[in-house]
């Protein structure tokens, strides 16, 4: 009879121990998404400044840098990572790579704002990248089935991706005498 008690107090030990490692598992992770998103959100802004000022800089047609400006002003206007940011940051993503084909020497050029318009949009799409990662892994433990039926996510939200149009756009040639 004792055994049968000591078998069943450790089974419940173990069940306790698996649940509080998973909870405080689960809870780095999102402490890790958040922290992501927020650099991830840190980027598109930084993205969007960038923008505004190629389409402030005068290399572009009156029809690009309108289409521009309105891209950055919408997707300024937006904040969070819902599905509303990825519809503006598709739309300026789009415009970008329109510019970039229609009119390849203004990203071909060693300008300053060329420069920071490509690497703010590479900075965003790794973020973007690492993001969605961590999404990912949160959603592995999520979907476990003890996870769901003993409730271990607490109440926090259901993580979603962040999808966004991220082609690269052309690096800009830099040239040694710019680099001193």
């Amino acid at each position: 009879m004792l055994a049968r008690i000591v078998g069943i107090a450790a089974v419940l030990a173990v069940v306790a121990l698996y649940c509080y490692y998973t909870a405080k598992r689960l809870d780095r992770l999102h402490r890790r998404m958040d922290s992501a998103a927020a650099a991830l959100d840190a980027h598109l802004v930084k993205r969007a400044v960038a923008a505004a000022a190629l389409a402030r800089h005068g290399g572009l047609s009156p029809a690009l840098a309108r289409a521009l400006a309105g891209a950055v002003e919408a997707a300024e206007a937006v904040t969070g990572l819902n599905h509303d940011r990825e519809v503006v940051e598709n739309a300026l993503s789009r415009i970008l790579a329109n510019i970039a084909e229609h009119e390849p020497q203004l990203f071909l050029s060693p300008s300053p704002v060329a420069v920071d318009v490509h690497d703010d949009a590479l900075r965003a799409t790794i973020a973007r990248r690492f993001y969605n990662d961590t999404v990912r892994d949160a959603l592995v433990v999520r979907d476990r089935r003890a996870v769901r039926w003993l409730g271990l996510a607490g109440r926090a939200a259901h993580p979603a991706y962040f999808e966004m149009d991220d082609e690269e756009l052309p690096a800009p040639k830099i040239s040694v005498a710019s680099r001193a």
